[in-house]
């Protein structure tokens, strides 16, 4: 079998010196998945961290480690995805990924009591490559997190934009689920 036709679950991480680690949880427990969807949740995780170490495992030489994706890994300020909005289309994000690291991404989420955005759109470079509703999570009394059943890995040097569509103007925490593969020692564990 060629690495070609390998699929991500042949890829097997314990041999690649990859580090899994688990930072500082950036939300809280009670906007988890129900208990009827957590096994997609956890399926969807692991399928991320091997997507982000498939990729890079031929690109870098040294160990990697994988952690959970950041809102510093994507040039926002705060330890928390807090966004000002208005109403009507807004550009939440746009960032570039650096030479060394990959970005999977495998879901979002909404901790905002009175959520705004009704929309989001994620697009690598000029490519719209997801449209998520979240109007239908949120009208259906759903838990306001979406599982993607494609996720999203971003290169090195890809652009990422999100997109998003409000009703108000306010801040909104909207959050990205996944996770960053990176050569080991680039995130500092030590307090500043």
């Amino acid at each position: 079998m060629t690495s070609e036709e390998a699929s991500l679950e042949d890829i097997d991480v314990s041999g690649l010196g990859v580090e899994q680690r688990q930072y500082a949880l950036i939300y809280p427990a009670s906007i988890m998945p129900r208990e009827t969807v957590y096994s997609v949740y956890l399926e969807a995780r692991k399928r991320a961290i091997q997507a982000g170490v498939a990729f890079l495992r031929h690109v870098m030489p040294r160990s990697l480690v994988v952690r959970q994706l950041r809102p510093e890994d994507l040039g926002l300020p705060g330890p928390d995805w807090r966004f000002s909005v208005r109403k009507g289309v807004n550009e939440l994000l746009r960032t570039v990924i650096p030479a060394d690291r990959a970005i999977v991404v495998f879901g979002f989420y909404n901790q905002s009591p009175q959520p705004r955005v009704q929309q989001l759109e994620l697009w690598r470079g000029s490519s719209r490559r997801l449209v998520l509703v979240l109007q239908e999570v949120y009208t259906r009394g759903y838990d306001p997190i979406g599982i993607l059943v494609e996720f999203e890995v971003l290169r090195p040097g890809d652009e990422l934009r999100l997109i998003g569509y409000s009703t108000s103007e306010g801040e909104e925490l909207l959050g990205m689920l996944g996770y960053v593969a990176e050569p080991q020692g680039f995130l500092s564990r030590e307090p500043p």
